[in-house]
């Protein structure tokens, strides 16, 4: 809890998260359980997490930013209570119309991990084999399949369904729909992650994308492995690459030069994948005073909408 505000957005490793979301998805404790033991350590009333920083100081940026995304987990079933079946619609809660493609060998390897996008791959094959995934990866891989790809964000929905350990229908299902554009996110269609951007800035050694695509454990670069079509053809004899799909058919080509531009990627709200934290949001933006004082006053102002 003292270290999740700096944390909060790793891929790999075990305490990168507060891994609370699949306890607080099967009910085995409840966000009010998780706020009352932040307030005691906020206040210094409890022997657990004595010799951590910030032990009876107040509330912190971290112990700030656990709350916060609780509040957002209650948020999701607001949404589901308001809207219903439209949870499940194809035009979601904004009852927009799109013309989604179904194209059936795209899907397909985009489940399996065999897109081409190292990160998109990684956190694919991740989620099969463990029924976990960060939720850095979960709002790349949703806006890939509905913005970059353009498949039906239900295909994605489900799937998830089936894999999660974690899996809670209102942050599953409302989250789904603010990455695909048809949710309570006031950009709407307007936020696009860039999958390669966001190695950059998340996986710069390509670390999480070696540990779970071996195919790429060999390349030169980082960018080889954020995408492996930029794997020099004579080098992908050495490397297994020759034939491989992923380096000779990607399904798409992301340009994106590291130090480059400073064209503003999505990956703002709304990414409660996972329950016991919501999106990955909070870059530069203060705080909104959603969570408790020092003495625990609640404050009402409203909720903001911070971009990354």
């Amino acid at each position: 809890m003292s270290s999740y505000k700096m944390t909060r957005n790793g891929m790999l490793g075990q305490d990168f998260s507060t891994k609370l979301s699949a306890w607080l998805a099967l009910g085995c404790i409840t966000a009010r359980q998780v706020h009352r033991y932040l307030v005691d350590f906020e206040e210094g009333r409890t022997d657990l997490g004595k010799t951590a920083p910030g032990y009876g100081a107040g509330e912190n940026k971290s112990t700030y930013a656990v709350r916060f995304e609780l509040l957002w987990r209650d948020y999701m079933r607001l949404c589901t209570h308001k809207f219903g079946p439209r949870l499940f619609r194809v035009t979601g809660l904004r009852d927009r119309e799109y013309n989604w493609s179904y194209d059936k060998e795209k899907l397909a390897r985009w489940l399996h991990g065999t897109t081409g996008t190292g990160l998109i791959d990684a956190s694919q094959r991740e989620l099969f084999l463990t029924g976990y995934t960060s939720n850095r990866a979960r709002q790349n891989v949703a806006s890939y399949l509905a913005k970059h790809l353009e498949i039906d964000w239900r295909f994605g929905a489900e799937w998830y369904e089936c894999c999660l350990i974690d899996y809670d229908v209102n942050s599953n299902w409302n989250n789904w729909q603010y990455n695909a554009g048809q949710g309570n996110d006031p950009r709407g269609e307007g936020r696009v992650f860039n999958p390669v951007k966001q190695a950059n800035d998340y996986d710069p050694d390509s670390a999480y994308i070696k540990t779970w695509v071996p195919e790429v454990r060999g390349v030169d670069s980082p960018e080889q492995a954020w995408q492996c079509w930029k794997v020099p053809e004579d080098r992908r004899k050495e490397l297994g690459l020759q034939g491989n799909i992923m380096a000779e058919q990607p399904l798409k080509k992301i340009e994106y030069r590291p130090g480059g531009g400073k064209r503003r990627e999505g990956g703002g709200g709304g990414g409660h994948f996972n329950n016991r934290r919501g999106s990955e949001r909070g870059g530069k933006g203060g705080k909104s005073g959603v969570g408790r004082g020092r003495k625990g006053e609640a404050s009402q102002k409203q909720l903001p909408i911070r971009e990354h």
